[in-house]
């Protein structure tokens, strides 16, 4: 279902209620401040979510946790501070996460630790300073994490084996970006 592009300012979801075979729903470039995913939990079938381009500033993926077969989810270039990833932890075929210029300061990645096909995560254009990549090590298709230079990368995991890291960090790895913690 397509609704991108329209300037709407909120949108009922209810609609979608049993609608079956739901794959994507691309509310993208609209003034949306807010908006409830809650039916979603109810469209299992859904693999793209596209709300990038609005001004989302609070968000709850909750029901995204009932989402299973979900692979792409885009909220880049919307004003969020803060979110909560732990519903993803239930989306196990993710493959990209987009989360470019918002204004997220703080990010745990600890629930992506469950996405093992997360391929790609981004995340430039975010005031972030630190982020922990301990998580990511178990995201072994992980193959681009685009974060800004100024972050300050960290891992509570010193890798034995280079091959079984995943691609995306054993390049920043590579090019000194990681700084290794004791636990």
């Amino acid at each position: 279902m397509d609704l991108s592009n329209r300037s709407l300012v909120a949108v009922d979801l209810g609609l979608l209620d049993g609608v079956n075979g739901l794959e994507e729903l691309n509310l993208s470039g609209n003034r949306f401040m807010s908006i409830d995913l809650s039916v979603l939990a109810f469209c299992p079938s859904i693999l793209r979510l596209k709300l990038d381009h609005n001004n989302i500033r609070i968000i709850d993926l909750s029901p995204l946790g009932y989402c299973a077969n979900l692979e792409i989810l885009d909220l880049s270039f919307n004003q969020i501070l803060r979110i909560d990833l732990g519903a993803l932890s239930e989306c196990k075929v993710i493959a990209a996460l987009n989360l470019v210029n918002n204004r997220i300061m703080v990010l745990d990645l600890t629930p992506i630790s469950r996405c093992a096909r997360l391929e790609e995560l981004s995340l430039l254009g975010n005031p972030i300073k630190r982020l922990d990549l301990t998580p990511l090590f178990a995201c072994a298709s992980l193959r681009s994490l685009v974060v800004a230079d100024s972050a300050r990368l960290i891992s509570k995991k010193r890798p034995e084996i280079e091959i079984l890291i995943p691609p995306a960090l054993n390049r920043l790895i590579a090019a000194d970006r990681v700084e290794f913690i004791d636990q």
